[in-house]
């Protein structure tokens, strides 16, 4: 037999289809006193949710909502042809140079002193450290004009 209790969710299983249950929960629910009261718990439980009466509207909840919804829009607007339209004009501009110009863009920073690569680097973490503060302060002022504090 088995000295420890099983859990809330055995004795459920236990309640609803003992069946599912290994014959040592099923043994050891079956001769223990505590567990049994609580299953017999779970069984009063169990039977008053099933007997709760569904809630029942007055009125229609679907057809309210429904009827508050813009109209679908078509899929292909101009709007998003033009930024889809843009976004391809973009990456063309951007990924051909860059295609074409691979093989010099390699050798373009091997002539360049190792300070002056560290300094670009360290000021663009520098600007993107200060750019995350004054992100997040922005942040607090929204969250403290809604009154969240």
């Amino acid at each position: 037999m088995n000295n420890s209790h099983p859990d809330e969710l055995e004795i459920q299983q236990y309640v609803l289809d003992k069946s599912s249950c290994s014959d040592s929960i099923r043994n050891h629910i079956e001769s223990c006193a505590v567990c049994l009261e609580e299953a017999g718990n779970y069984r009063v439980l169990f039977s008053a949710i099933e007997h709760q009466s569904t809630p029942a509207f007055d009125f229609d909840l679907p057809g309210l909502v429904l009827q508050q919804l813009p109209p679908a829009s078509p899929q292909l607007t101009a709007d998003r042809f033009i930024a889809g339209f843009l976004v391809l004009f973009i990456c063309c501009c951007i990924g051909i140079p860059l295609y074409l110009f691979r093989i010099y863009l390699l050798n373009m920073f091997s002539g360049i002193s190792p300070f002056f690569i560290y300094s670009i680097l360290a000021s663009a973490f520098v600007i993107v450290v200060i750019k995350a503060f004054e992100l997040y302060r922005k942040y607090q002022k929204q969250i403290h004009l809604l009154n969240y504090n």
